[in-house]
């Protein structure tokens, strides 16, 4: 619950419709109840005495069940089950004024100020008097931010993952954390989320629908143009190199959502190649690597392919005194060896052309 001294205005603005949709509740109740005959009018002084102090606690419960410090722009199911604890407890607090006080103060004599029938209707119309606003304004943020995404030139988007994690996205994307992203559908490896929707957006298949489902748009003249794939969509049984190599043949951009625990607003990022390993990435020890190889003669063979150029960088970075290439293919080898010279490395470079199953040429190399 927020301290009283970090209330803002507008903190007080939400108290200030809470403590009048609980006023306009109990009158509306009241009035509907002895549908505005002699009844309401004779029980109605003394109503409008019970009526300051009852709405002044009704904020203070308000408050206790953080209605007040709640942004309306995020409400959500707890805030709903909040709604219905404080008009319940209202309610409660209505059943003691009525049997507790005002009917044992009479002496059983008098008829009870507000009757359960009474009692019952001021229920639902607190929770409507509580709730309208607030899901109003919700559903009006919801419908801005998705007419914004259509006219901003947002992406047409394809979720790749299970419910639940396509449903944070789907949320953030709604509040406006991630923009940019039209989501059109949503394919889960889950066979218990087909056939469903998730906040009105449709679970169109498996994961290896994708081909399928991204040809079928472009045939109705909405096409894809990328993919977001969800921490679920990482795990071995979802076969995510076969996700990444199909959206890559169809020509679509493949985002990830990194991991959802720590609370952390999501945020998309590239693909990565650890993300394919289906495990963790190991730690390397530069510091043991780099005094394996400072100072001395290094060879690398196969040194112009992708992993031999990555090693011959490594080994000139390290501090190696020499460092010889042998490769097959003489471009690969022009190309390595004019890469690691224009890094200006202390190492002396050369390169040479051979095939390590000539064991002459290499014993003389």
């Amino acid at each position: 619950m927020t301290p009283l001294s970090q209330l803002t205005r507008r903190n007080y603005l939400i108290a200030a419709h809470d403590g009048l949709a609980t006023a306009l509740a109990l009158l509306a109740s009241f009035y509907l109840r002895f549908e505005g005959g002699e009844a309401f009018y004779d029980r109605l002084p003394l109503l409008l005495c019970i009526l300051p102090l009852f709405v002044a606690f009704s904020i203070v419960i308000s408050y206790f069940f953080n209605l007040t410090t709640t942004k309306w722009r995020f409400i959500s199911l707890p805030d709903a089950l909040n709604i219905l604890r404080v008009a319940t407890l209202l309610a409660v607090t209505l059943v003691v004024l009525d049997y507790a006080f005002i009917f044992a103060a009479s002496n059983g004599k008098a008829p009870v100020l507000f009757g359960r029938v009474t009692i019952v209707l001021y229920w639902f119309l607190q929770v409507f008097a509580l709730s309208a606003l607030r899901f109003g304004y919700r559903y009006f943020r919801y419908t801005r931010v998705r007419r914004h995404a259509r006219t901003e030139g947002a992406s047409p988007t394809l979720l790749i993952g299970r419910a639940a994690d396509a449903e944070v996205l789907l949320r953030a994307i709604e509040s406006g954390a991630v923009k940019q992203l039209w989501p059109v559908g949503v394919l889960s490896p889950s066979a218990a989320d087909r056939g469903q929707s998730i906040r009105n957006v449709p679970v169109l298949g498996g994961i290896d629908d994708v081909e399928d489902v991204v040809r079928d748009y472009a045939g109705r003249g909405k096409p894809i143009s990328r993919v977001v794939m969800t921490p679920s969509a990482f795990e071995p049984e979802a076969h995510p190199e076969a996700v990444l190599m199909r959206a890559k043949r169809l020509g679509l951009f493949v985002s990830r959502l990194p991991s959802l625990e720590g609370g952390d607003v999501p945020r998309l990022t590239n693909v990565a190649v650890e993300d394919l390993l289906l495990r963790p990435s190991e730690k390397i020890d530069y510091a043991r690597l780099e005094a394996l190889v400072r100072g001395k003669s290094v060879i690398v063979t196969g040194g112009g392919g992708s992993i031999g150029s990555e090693i011959c960088d490594r080994v000139a970075t390290f501090g190696a005194a020499r460092l010889l290439v042998i490769e097959h293919s003489e471009p690969a080898l022009y190309a390595v060896t004019e890469a690691l010279t224009a890094r200006a490395a202390n190492a002396v470079i050369e390169g040479r052309i051979a095939d390590i199953r000539d064991r002459d040429r290499i014993i003389s190399l």
